[in-house]
């Protein structure tokens, strides 16, 4: 089974390093996986996102024509790739910068204030964590918890503090992600 996700929002939202980490831990658990990030002109506040794919079988190509996972960030994203979301496709959206999320008229939705939850964990910039908390939870076969920490550990070795923030926002994205 190939799972395609597309992560989008603004840059400095933390979309290339959860790209990085769901293709990484794909990896480590024996799985296909490959990421294709896209920057803005502006890259900080400009439209970022990427793509990933995880899958159990080889991979052929990285591009992605439509998504089975949308993890939304900005309310740009919506209007920028309304046309690649199928049927079936997961989204998680960020109710505290998407407002109108009319155009989406298939698939399952959770739509949270992920940067208010992110804050209530210690950090703003946790709330791409918080989504992944969500789409853990969701696909409980996707990726294991336990690889995700054992990343985040990794990364945020020199912080014991962002480390965490980082596994709190995972776990209430997961809380969040039950409902």
């Amino acid at each position: 089974m190939t799972v395609n996700i597309l992560i989008s929002g603004f840059g400095g939202q933390g979309l290339m390093s959860l790209g990085k980490l769901l293709a990484t831990c794909a990896i480590r658990e024996g799985k296909s996986a490959t990421y294709f990030p896209s920057y803005g002109a502006e890259v900080r506040g400009g439209t970022a996102y990427c793509f990933v794919k995880i899958s159990d079988e080889r991979i052929a190509s990285p591009l992605v024509e439509t998504s089975d996972v949308a993890m939304l960030l900005n309310q740009q994203s919506i209007e920028l790739f309304k046309k690649i979301f199928n049927k079936n496709c997961f989204f998680v959206l960020n109710a505290d910068l998407i407002k109108d999320k009319s155009q989406i008229s298939k698939g399952k939705i959770v739509y949270l204030p992920l940067n208010k939850i992110a804050l209530d964990c210690g950090n703003i910039k946790c709330a791409n964590v918080v989504a992944l908390g969500v789409l853990i939870k969701q696909m409980p076969n996707l990726l294991k918890q336990s690889t995700i920490i054992e990343f985040l550990k990794e990364v945020f070795h020199n912080n014991k503090e962002l480390i965490e923030q980082n596994i709190k926002a995972l776990y209430e994205g997961e809380k969040h992600g039950k409902s």
